[in-house]
């Protein structure tokens, strides 16, 4: 699977236009074709940030979705309703729960590796 991101910090006193134009957007995001998933997340430090993650089975219908008409759209918004904002695109490598991040960590610790090295 792969993914993309939006961190973006929501300008003062637009909180509320922004919510509703994700909403709008991400009723029509999730039923493009081989979308997973599209949330919105709070960070807890900073209450004007916000990360956005769209979730796609293929690259490819990642690359669709780019060229559709929502996309430019929420684009659109991000800048309009944001200080700033920046988009970041990755593939899920691996997926599961509590043991693959344990087994993960603990072969980290044994190879001396840190995280980007």
């Amino acid at each position: 699977m792969v993914f993309y991101q939006l961190e973006i910090v929501v300008l003062e006193n637009k909180f509320d236009e922004f919510i509703e134009s994700l909403f709008f957007l991400s009723s029509g995001i999730r039923k493009e074709d081989g979308c997973v998933d599209f949330s919105l997340y709070r960070d807890l430090e900073n209450k004007d940030a916000y990360r956005m993650i769209a979730e796609w089975k293929t690259q490819k219908a990642m690359e669709k979705h780019f060229k559709q008409k929502l996309f430019p759209v929420l684009i659109g918004a991000v800048m309009a309703l944001g200080k700033d904002f920046e988009m970041n695109i990755g593939d899920t490598l691996e997926k599961g729960s509590y043991p693959l991040a344990k087994k993960k960590i603990t072969l980290l610790q044994r190879t001396g590796k840190k995280k980007g090295a």
